[in-house]
């Protein structure tokens, strides 16, 4: 069966998305679709829905609709939304797809978590879900997926200031391969002493590890060797444990740990 004889619904506002979703049986609610192989044989799109393509910026963190296209955040500039962000942003496919691809449709990727998740991670994103008739407030950290007729509603990234804001993707450019994967690093530091520290990795499987985050917590500045040594023996514990049994390139767990010492060696 081709694209053309699949069924694609549209949706105009949030009501129609939770009756199409409660009365249509295997319904999947897609954005621009630019990830997407193939459509899915029924399919919902949200795309031209207002309320779901919003930007709010305030003082403390700005807000994105999840249909929100890539390029309408890229083009609000890099002083005004996080760095990382910015130059994830920079690295995705080319103009015209990301006219299309949203910032919802790179979180909700089907097989593969795609180049924003891990800056998102590193952020603390927090995801507005949205049944019929309840709204909650989730981490994506914390995030596995969503329930029975829920969608992400809103993306609310806090705006806070980083020593160092590093990000790099991985593999080859302009598509997702089983190589592909991204990198987020972001450090703060008050009196030579560590205060914060964000690290994340998403490709075949999400990483950020809050237990080995908090073992950097307090580390004095500048580091060195031997300090960057243990935090290396340290993040392949971690990194192995997460990815468990899942069958990963070898490659992408030596990108991982090359990209964080190169990031720590900024803090020595």
């Amino acid at each position: 069966m081709n694209n053309l004889e699949k069924n694609i619904f549209y949706a105009k506002n949030l009501q129609e998305i939770f009756y199409s979703l409660k009365n249509i049986k295997n319904l999947k609610l897609i954005g621009g679709a630019t990830g997407l192989e193939t459509l899915p044989e029924k399919s919902l799109s949200i795309i031209n829905i207002p309320e779901l393509k919003k930007i709010s910026k305030h003082e403390r963190y700005i807000e994105f609709g999840p249909a929100t296209s890539l390029s309408q955040i890229l083009n609000l500039g890099e002083r005004h939304i996080p760095k990382i962000l910015f130059d994830a942003l920079s690295t995705i496919a080319n103009p015209f797809v990301r006219n299309i691809a949203t910032i919802g449709g790179n979180i909700m990727g089907d097989f593969w978590y795609h180049t924003l998740y891990a800056p998102l991670l590193a952020l603390d994103a927090r995801l507005e879900l949205k049944t019929e008739n309840e709204t909650t407030y989730k981490s994506l950290v914390n995030f596995t997926g969503l329930k029975e007729n829920q969608i992400i509603s809103n993306i609310r990234l806090p705006l806070s200031d980083w020593d160092i804001e590093f990000f790099m993707r991985t593999g080859p450019e302009s598509k997702i391969t089983e190589e592909s994967a991204s990198f987020s690093f972001l450090a703060l530091s008050e009196k030579n002493i560590i205060t914060s520290i964000r690290i994340a990795f998403a490709g075949p499987f999400a990483f950020r590890n809050l237990e080995f985050e908090s073992k950097l917590i307090g580390l004095k500045l500048p580091l060195n060797d031997k300090n960057i040594a243990s935090i290396m023996e340290d993040a392949e514990f971690y990194f192995t444990k997460e990815k468990k049994d899942r069958k990963i390139k070898a490659v992408l767990e030596s990108q991982f740990l090359n990209l964080l010492k190169y990031s720590l060696e900024h803090l020595k």
